[in-house]
């Protein structure tokens, strides 16, 4: 099957800053289900509440009618094979488009609020508004599309970014080959068309502090099966929990808690996040290796169907529309991990969507469904339309000059059609989509092959830094750009109590890595005047580019200072390893 998918984020705001994230940091702990609503208290006003989004839905025109559109196209052929019938196939296929927001209901709110306050026994409680979500993924659920196997079974076809803050919207589209399109139209008549969609939403807030630690013992940790695989093999978030817990089961980890049963369940999501973070990295499926990435595909769709692990309700630590890779582990020794202090950490929440009885209601209505006839070619033009993923949006302030875009054409005639589109940060807060490429009809009687292009970018980043891509064929109508960087956190931690920690004043890691062509560092200082207290930070490295290098320096109460210099792919530096 010749599945097209692009995903774009339609953006009524264009990001959220971190510094807005914080503002609203939660006690991830304390978290309380009010009516329905996972509702979770802000660090700095305990009075203050926010919730987790609970429905999504299709999205609206002003005027009411939904944001979705499937069109079946005809392409007329001329048949060249004898036969003896005047009535012969036609070629053609189906394009299907529609728009996905994800809210709660006022009226949800007011229930949740007023719990709340019966609950606690205080009127001054408020549920403010919804969680802004870090990051925001999809994973669009059908078996109609697919044919590969011939059966009726549920399967993950794509997963993408999807919007971080409640009331925005996802919108979708792709092709189908006639047979898929004729299908998917049956579908749509029946009382459950089979086109769904789970949202895999990140939220983070601040865990309690607990009287435990945990202790790792990297030797044992090492010659477990599964982590001796090597970091070519992918898993999903089902599989990482049962390798955890067998680390757990053979006493390569250990937890050591002095709490009480009630706080036993919240202490254990910390300690696998802990672990989730130290042992692996995510992998979002559409950027795995293509043998991977199927296989990650396949993986999902177990975790999607009725009745499977996955509830629209959960909320855990494990991402669903993502896979993990093993860290390359150079540890050694035994790891001793305190939780005696508040720590920012992540979790997930997922929502479900089905299309619903849409083509009940609007069946007959020709703006969202209709069968149209391409007709003369040669007064026919093609438009790509460039979109920047929403994950992007907020970095052209902070990291991106611009992105120009060129496409070219090549016709079936020889000649070249070149376009090009220049996204700067000026353009993304004015407009949701960035620009068209349009080229037309040059000769093209292949109307399949006139659908095919090729595409490159260029990258121009702030403070220094070009990144071009090689040309790339394409045959979709959109553009999607996908940052060629990711983030990686690296973890600074230690034992304060530490023997050869005693002298100690204060410790500086220095943290060095290359970004297309130029060098960047972050310096973390740590002051021995208090318990250390783990420091993370961010860096923004070229995709599959795993490590940096770094520096450490002690300084002692006598006035020397020790060096030690090194290279790091797996996140975590313990500042009390001297050497």
């Amino acid at each position: 099957m010749t599945l097209r998918l692009i995903v774009l984020s339609l953006f009524l705001a264009f990001g959220v800053s971190t510094q807005a994230a914080r503002a609203q940091q939660i006690l991830i702990d304390r978290g309380v289900q009010a009516g329905g609503l996972w509702c979770f208290p802000l660090a700095t006003d305990q009075r203050q509440y926010v919730y987790l989004p609970n429905t999504s839905r299709l999205a609206h025109w002003d005027a009411g009618r939904p944001k979705f559109s499937f069109v079946r196209y005809i392409v007329n052929l001329q048949n060249e094979a004898a036969s003896d019938s005047s009535i012969t196939t036609a070629d053609g296929g189906g394009i299907l488009n529609f728009v996905v927001i994800y809210e709660t209901p006022q009226s949800a709110v007011d229930e949740a609020q007023r719990i709340l306050r019966r609950d606690r026994n205080d009127k001054e409680i408020t549920l403010r508004g919804p969680i802004v979500f870090q990051q925001g993924r999809y994973t669009l659920v059908s078996s109609v599309i697919n044919q590969s196997s011939g059966k009726e079974e549920a399967r993950a076809l794509a997963a993408g970014n999807a919007p971080v803050v409640e009331g925005n919207e996802i919108a979708l589209s792709f092709d189908l080959r006639p047979k898929e399109a004729s299908l998917l139209m049956q579908s749509f008549a029946s009382q459950t068309p089979d086109v769904s969609i789970v949202f895999d939403l990140t939220f983070q807030g601040l865990t309690d502090a607990y009287d435990a630690e945990l202790v790792i013992d990297w030797a044992e940790v090492v010659k477990s099966e599964g982590f001796s695989a090597g970091g070519s093999v992918y898993f999903i978030g089902a599989d990482v929990e049962l390798m955890l817990k067998e680390l757990f089961r053979k006493n390569a980890i250990k937890l050591r808690s002095a709490g009480s049963d009630i706080s036993m369940e919240a202490l254990l999501t910390n300690v696998y996040n802990k672990l989730l973070e130290l042992m692996f990295r995510p992998v979002e499926p559409e950027r795995a290796p293509p043998e991977s990435s199927a296989n990650l595909m396949t993986a999902l769709s177990g975790l999607t169907g009725q009745g499977r692990q996955l509830s629209s309700r959960r909320v855990t630590g494990f991402g669903l529309n993502v896979g993990y890779q093993l860290k390359e582990i150079k540890n050694q020794g035994v790891s001793v991990l305190n939780f005696n202090h508040r720590a920012a950490v992540n979790r997930h929440c997922y929502l479900t969507f089905n299309i619903g009885n849409l083509y009940r209601r609007h069946g007959k209505d020709p703006e969202l469904f209709r069968s149209v006839n391409l007709g003369d070619p040669a007064f026919q033009q093609r438009e790509v339309t460039v979109m920047v993923d929403g994950a992007l949006l907020s970095d052209f302030a902070s990291m991106i000059n611009n992105v120009s875009v060129t496409m070219r054409k090549v016709h079936q005639s020889g000649k070249v059609t070149p376009k090009e589109v220049l996204i700067t940060e000026k353009q993304l807060s004015h407009q949701t989509n960035h620009g068209k490429l349009i080229y037309g009809w040059d000769g093209d009687d292949d109307r399949m092959g006139w659908l095919h292009y090729e595409y490159r970018t260029i990258w121009s980043f702030k403070g220094g830094g070009k990144y071009e891509t090689k040309w790339t064929p394409a045959d979709a109508p959109m553009i999607n750009l996908y940052a060629p960087y990711r983030r990686q956190t690296v973890l600074i931690t230690g034992d304060q109590e530490a023997p050869q920690m005693k002298s100690v004043r204060a410790v500086d890691v220095l943290l060095k890595y290359d970004f297309f062509g130029t060098q960047r560092s972050e310096l973390v200082r740590i002051v021995l005047n208090k318990p250390i207290e783990e420091r993370k930070v961010e860096l923004t490295l070229p995709l599959n580019q795993f490590d940096c290098d770094y520096t450490i320096t002690w300084k002692y109460k006598d006035g020397r200072s020790l060096e030690k210099k090194g290279r790091n792919s797996n996140g975590l530096i313990f500042i009390d390893e001297i050497q």
